[in-house]
């Protein structure tokens, strides 16, 4: 599994904290979207060739996962329409969000806290950057336990990636 904590750790990962670090948040935001769905495509069923959004839903329903003290809890739905429209238009809405059929998510940077008032914004929830981000991260680390454990999921990711993007760092001489 080198590979997977190169691309993964090393390239994917790394991208993310150094957004963090360089305040640049909605870059970090971004890059987790893109990465889970990275992720979905290795984890899509065998014989598929290209992720949709089922696939993206049922990666973040099975490992997408906050702190049960969190006022908000991650929704399928809601991430979906989420990472539509920050990689679609890079906002806030997207075509689910305007029919009603996801929540409107925002973000506030440098929090390790979700606040989410269904009495008053019941369409509307605030994710904390940072708790968000760590959230991704213990969803993969979750992966990767279910890929060491099942032979066949094992297969999928090693045949799938090879085909993520990732920069090869030079050999030390």
């Amino acid at each position: 599994m080198d590979l997977f904590k190169e691309v993964i750790a090393d390239c994917i990962g790394n991208d993310i904290c150094v957004c963090l670090k360089n305040n640049a948040p909605t870059g970090a935001v971004l890059l987790t979207y893109c990465a889970m769905d990275a992720m979905a495509f290795l984890s899509m069923p065998a014989g598929k060739q290209k992720v949709g959004r089922s696939d993206f839903e049922n990666w973040v329903e099975k490992y997408m996962k906050t702190g049960p003290e969190q006022p908000y809890q991650y929704n399928k739905e809601d991430l979906y329409g989420a990472r539509c429209g920050i990689v679609h238009t890079y906002g806030a809405e997207s075509d689910l969000s305007r029919k009603n059929q996801c929540k409107k998510i925002v973000y506030k940077i440098n929090s390790l806290k979700h606040f989410y008032e269904p009495a008053k914004h019941p369409d509307l929830v605030l994710l904390g950057i940072d708790l968000f981000v760590r959230d991704f991260y213990d969803a993969v680390d979750k992966f990767l336990v279910d890929i060491e454990k099942n032979e066949s999921l094992e297969k999928l990711v090693v045949e799938r990636l090879p085909s993520l993007f990732h920069i090869k760092k030079p050999e030390l001489e």
